[in-house]
């Protein structure tokens, strides 16, 4: 037992989770490492996971697991409270263009998943992995305001976060949280609901005047959402609703009848009838909320089974007038070849994914231009960030951060982190590339070229 892999480690939960907590934390993994999104290297993955949920979901196999922990590793903990070294934050194995800005050492220890940015670059967002959200000043790590999801936060996981350009408003989601606004200014909740959706199956964006979110997320009723959000995912795989909700005033027309953009097997001018078996794995909306990126599985001419990313501009109007999104650029490669993880521009002109796990590569949807980056092997937990203009690709696995020239190619920089990196994501605008990444033990660094 004691070289074997800890089930409780394998699904990232704490040896007193819950059995709701535990279905969660499963459904999660399971979701992400899927072989139709993490390609042929998430299988090995998915055994682990799902050996670690057969064992501990069951109460009599979970108590003798349990029994046996303490038999062989008696100084294990319940709680596995993590030690004072993982508050070591990261060292430059290789120097490069990117100067360290910012260290921020005053969050707790829960993990930083989610980092965005506003103003520039000016502000930053950080949220950590219990629900704790601390809006932050890039000059001198000053807080600006710390908001929360309520009583709620205890039982949840934060999946995802986003400024508006401006920064005055934040909004994110998770699981057990739901989807919450606020106003930055003041820490008021502005709408809070119950949507949330496996990782990447949900995005939005919100907007700083006049003050309203848009939200991309399956084509299912929304009622599902809070109380099962894999069953909403799975109903809503066919399409993306795309719902537009004003933050004051009137609830208008968008919110209640979203704009849809439904998923089909055309290629060119060949037509082939809808794939029932369509399944759309993400979903990234634009800074300005007018295009959308998905990456889905389906059946496309020519090619039979399919993994296919497709641009869609949400501002299209048809010949009356009305919005009506359409796809105006896309690519499809035999399932397996383009995988997760997935990294977009800001204004998604450029969208880098896995290529059969070996490399990066960098789709130019609208133009039809491409570009590798070599990288190495990539790993089922790896994570990609693009900067705003495409330049620059950072690529985290575990405890190694590395920084990528896409044009010139190459490797230009990189890091050795003191716990795993758990968040990533350049600045949505501003000069400078500026670099943010979040890591397990709480800490979070800012570093800009």
């Amino acid at each position: 037992m004691a070289d074997e892999t800890d089930y409780y480690t394998t699904l990232d939960v704490p040896r007193d989770v819950d059995a709701d907590t535990l279905r969660l934390a499963y459904r999660r993994l399971a979701w992400r490492y899927h072989p139709d999104v993490a390609g042929p290297d998430g299988l090995d993955r998915m055994r682990e996971i799902n050996a670690a949920y057969q064992a501990l979901s069951d109460p009599a196999r979970r108590k003798d697991y349990d029994a046996s922990l303490q038999e062989t590793r008696p100084h294990v903990e319940r709680a596995r409270p993590r030690p004072q070294a993982e508050r070591v934050g990261t060292q430059v194995s290789r120097e490069g263009p990117f100067m360290r800005l910012l260290r921020v050492n005053w969050l707790d220890t829960s993990p930083v998943v989610a980092a965005a940015s506003a103003a520039g670059g000016g502000l930053w967002a950080l949220g950590q992995l219990d629900g704790q959200v601390a809006v932050l000043s890039s000059r001198d790590g000053g807080v600006v305001r710390k908001l929360t999801f309520g009583d709620s936060a205890a039982a949840g996981a934060l999946q995802a976060l986003r400024l508006s350009p401006q920064g005055r408003i934040a909004v994110a989601w998770g699981f057990g949280l739901g989807t919450r606004v606020w106003s930055v200014g003041d820490g008021r909740t502005l709408w809070n609901a119950g949507m949330n959706a496996p990782t990447g199956a949900m995005d939005a964006v919100a907007y700083d005047s006049p003050e309203y979110v848009r939200i991309a997320a399956p084509d299912a009723p929304i009622a599902l959402s809070s109380d099962d959000p894999f069953r909403w995912a799975e109903d809503g795989r066919k399409a993306t609703a795309v719902y537009t909700r004003p933050l004051g005033g009137q609830i208008g027309a968008a919110w209640v009848n979203p704009l849809r953009c439904v998923e089909t097997g055309h290629l060119g001018m060949l037509r082939e009838p809808p794939d029932e078996n369509w399944r759309t794995h993400g979903r990234a909306l634009s800074l300005d909320g007018r295009s959308l990126l998905t990456f889905s599985t389906g059946r496309v001419a020519t090619l039979g089974r399919a993994n296919t990313l497709r641009i869609w501009d949400l501002e299209r109007r048809n010949l009356r007038g009305a919005q009506e999104p359409r796809a105006v650029g896309q690519v499809s490669e035999t399932a397996g070849m383009i995988q997760n993880p997935i990294a977009v521009t800001p204004d998604l002109q450029w969208v880098a994914a896995s290529l059969l796990g070996r490399q990066v590569r960098l789709f130019d949807l609208r133009n039809r231009r491409q570009r590798n980056v070599e990288i190495g092997r990539i790993q089922p937990d790896t994570r990609l960030a693009l900067s705003a203009d495409g330049a620059w690709l950072a690529v985290a696995t575990g405890t190694r951060l590395q920084v990528f020239d896409t044009e010139r190619g190459g490797q230009r920089q990189e890091w050795k982190a003191g716990s795993d990196v758990t968040a990533l994501a350049f600045a949505a605008t501003g000069g400078a590339a500026t670099l943010a990444f979040g890591l397990r033990s709480g800490l979070a660094e800012l570093w800009r070229a």
